[in-house]
């Protein structure tokens, strides 16, 4: 048994059945490989252990020692003849997980009962350490020193820095690029290039140089440049389309402003034929700010932008780079902002944002050559790291936001987790997992503003997973296709098995080719499975539209809801007017729903559920994918119901004052769930001695949470000692009303007396 960073690896040769016509005993190796939520469990046998594909493998998990019950899982997926693959969710981090595999065979072969057990952790959560060194940088620095009174430059800082150690980069620009770490960090001692706390440092990689450009005729203007080949120029903040021939630039035959680059010759055609000289222009001359090859590198609290000379640039690549970390930068106008290619491990990027400014360019010019559809983010193929994690990001006006499985790769599976990331404004994919994807769960990311959602055309292997996302307002960009939550048709090969849990999807636009559908699937495309559970399709055409039919689908306890009249679902060219008509031709849905979803807030994006939705204890357990739910039964959609309505809370809860004077408590209100209506507070005194005031009277949820309470003593005659008052408070909104109190001990006091023990 070897154990490494997460990954687990375990032969097992448990008994099985003896029968003539089989081996007596059946040899499977079950891997185990841990990222801070997630685990991944692999499975592989033999093929004559069950040729004909129908074992099944169930899973089940516990926390090591916690001495507790297995818990079930979701089943693993067969992906092969040889394989069986899948996850394990909702985990915590750096804790160790006891996991069983349950084999089983209707043929009563040799896998069945066989069962492989193992314990592995999940990955702890990463942090910045303190360094036990800086080395300070600045634009203009130089020398050695490398300190905050004498910065050097960033590559002398860099060529010093040992594992454990920090660069600090004063604010400013860096007109640089091609760094490459000449050396690894370590596990807890990376080393850290970050800005100097309250600056920012901006690598730009453009030519800071003011070109001089001379009219060609036609509003096309011609420079010379100092680094031939940019693939991007800016004018006035924004990018301009790279053509791809002058004569295409000439005419503007994509409708935009635009370049084209001849070695070190660059022209541009900007908006209304405006002179280039009168405006803000960029060219850039870096191809990547950093080219990392090391582990252990973290990237904090930057920015970068115009990276895109030549051909593939990038602002950070990692390529053979493990255990490295991006986190709080901003990435803006460059090509593609981190590109992973090759043996690239648990590789985080959190927290940062990335953007661009080619939204409503012509969907057609991507697949003219311009070379612009990677997004913020994009694996290379081959790549065959494992265990990378893309979390709480921001990727908005691009083509496509990011991509995250290459489109080959010598790895068993991916092991990448895409959660908590919010996209919007594409005019293609918000985010694409096509290529080798295996073992790549996507949760609770928000896209809007997209053409599709997340596109699935294809993922070989499988299986993905898409739980608990938001997609609405498909159907957008300057194209002239039909939006759509999710794509799968692909004229590539088959895509392994695809689930979609617990996904709100609201296509709440019609656009010029039409209405959008909550759910459309078109040809071509084959594949394994697509099985849906506890979905919300919402469109304004069919909420579901399938015409490709020959292949597997599998849908059931979703509701379909349509905006308007008209067709409810459509399959295979049919068109069904209700739920029971489409579920008596097709089998799909057979415990699906159609009613209205209740969305708390729709036209503002919060698609929470009200405390009236028909949507709440509609929903299926699944095991290892809903655990936990609230009520009778899961809830439908991306938002389990916590809840509505807010709290109240008193602090201090009881307190001493002297007669005559004024006591004061803070009165804490919290929004459940979606409330956001207004609150009114009142006290009220238990007795004619006792002046009480609230302020302010009212309160706006979600927004100001805090008031508060003064009670005042004003009884000018005798006073007997130690009398206690409770005062009620009263908060009353949104239809609910809440109490709480306060205590006030008048003329005496609270003591504490210690206790002492003696032997």
């Amino acid at each position: 048994m070897a154990f490494r960073r997460g990954l687990l690896l375990l032969m097992l040769l448990p008994a099985g059945l003896i029968r003539a016509q089989a081996p007596a005993r059946a040899a499977a190796e079950l891997e185990l490989y841990g990222t801070f939520h997630a685990l991944g469990v692999i499975v592989n046998v033999d093929a004559g252990d069950d040729p004909d594909l129908d074992a099944a493998a169930g899973i089940a998990y516990r926390v090591q020692g916690s001495g507790s019950a297995f818990q079930p899982g979701f089943p693993l997926s067969r992906v092969s003849a040889t394989r069986f693959v899948g996850s394990l969710f909702w985990l915590a981090p750096g804790t160790s997980y006891e996991v069983r595999v349950s084999l089983s065979d209707p043929d009563g072969g040799p896998l069945h009962t066989v069962t492989l057990q193992a314990t592995v952790p999940t990955r702890a959560e990463i942090a910045v350490p303190t360094p036990t060194a800086s080395f300070y940088a600045s634009p203009a620095g130089s020398g050695m020193a490398c300190s905050p009174a004498a910065p050097c430059a960033v590559s002398t800082a860099l060529d010093q820095a040992q594992a454990g150690q920090a660069v600090v980069l004063r604010g400013g620009v860096y007109h640089q690029g091609s760094f490459s770490p000449p050396r690894s960090g370590a596990p807890g001692a990376p080393i850290v290039i970050r800005s100097y706390p309250g600056e920012t440092a901006v690598f730009d990689g453009a030519d800071p140089a003011t070109f001089t450009w001379t009219a060609e005729g036609g509003g096309v203007y011609r420079t010379t440049v100092n680094v031939a080949d940019p693939h991007l120029v800016t004018a006035n903040g924004e990018r301009l389309l790279p053509y791809t021939s002058l004569a295409d630039l000439q005419n503007l035959v994509w409708g935009v402003p635009g370049f084209y680059a001849s070695g070190a010759g660059v022209y541009v055609r900007l908006a209304g034929d405006a002179d280039p000289n009168s405006a803000l222009m960029r060219v850039s001359r870096f191809n990547t700010a950093f080219a990392v090859s090391r582990d252990f590198i973290y990237f904090v609290d930057l920015a970068f932008r115009h990276y895109g000379q030549g051909s593939y640039a990038k602002a950070i690549y990692f390529n053979n780079a493990s255990d490295n970390l991006v986190q709080g930068s901003t990435f803006s106008l460059n090509d593609l902002s981190i590109g992973l290619k090759y043996d690239a491990h648990r590789n985080v990027i959190q927290d940062n944002v990335f953007s661009d400014t080619l939204f409503a360019w012509p969907w057609d010019a991507f697949y003219a050559g311009i070379d612009l559809s990677g997004g913020g983010l994009r694996f290379y193929s081959p790549a065959t790291g494992r265990g990378t994690v893309i979390r709480r990001n921001t990727f908005y006006d691009y083509f496509d936001g990011l991509g995250v499985c290459p489109g080959t790769t010598a790895g068993q599976t991916n092991e990448t987790d895409v959660y908590a990331n919010l996209v919007y404004n594409t005019g293609d994919d918000g985010l694409e997992t096509d290529g080798e994807c295996s073992n790549v769960r996507l949760w609770g990311n928000t896209f809007h503003d997209v053409l599709i959602g997340i596109s699935l055309a294809p993922v070989y292997t499988g299986p993905v997973y898409a739980i608990r996302n938001l997609i609405y307002r498909t159907g957008v960009g300057n194209s002239d296709y039909t939006g759509s939550p999710f794509k799968f048709n692909s004229g590539y090969g088959p895509s392994g098995p695809m689930y979609l849990f617990h996904n709100t999807t609201d296509a709440v636009l019609s656009d010029d080719d039409g209405p959008n559908h909550g759910l459309y699937i078109k040809a071509p495309g084959t594949w394994r499975l697509i099985y849906a559970r506890n979905n919300i399709w919402a469109g304004t055409d069919a909420a579901i539209n399938n015409y490709n039919t020959s292949q597997p689908v599998d849908l059931d306890f979703d509701n379909l809801w349509r905006d308007g009249g008209g067709a409810l679902a459509r399959w295979d060219n049919t068109n069904y007017a209700t739920l029971a008509a489409f579920t008596a031709a097709t089998g799909q849905e057979p415990s699906g729903y159609n009613l209205p979803p209740g969305f708390a807030g729709r036209a503002a994006g919060d698609y929470t559920l009200t405390p009236t939705s028909a949507m709440l204890d509609a929903g299926l357990a699944l095991p290892g994918i809903n655990d936990g739910y609230v009520g009778l039964a899961p809830d439908l959609g991306a938002f389990e119901y916590a809840g509505y309505g807010f709290t109240l809370t008193v602090s201090p809860a009881a307190q001493a004052a002297a007669p005559g004077s004024a006591a004061s408590y803070r009165l804490d209100l919290q929004a459940i769930g979606a409330f956001a209506a207004g609150v009114s507070l009142a006290g009220s005194s238990p007795t004619p001695n006792l002046a009480v005031q609230v302020s302010p009277a009212a309160l706006a949820l979600p927004g100001q949470s805090e008031a508060t309470l003064v009670v005042t003593n004003t009884f000018t005659g005798p006073l007997l000692p130690g009398l206690w008052h409770t005062v009620p408070i009263t908060a009353a909104g949104g239809g609910l009303t809440v109490t709480a109190s306060a205590r006030l001990l008048v003329g005496g006091a609270r003591l504490s007396l210690p206790l002492l023990l003696t032997p």
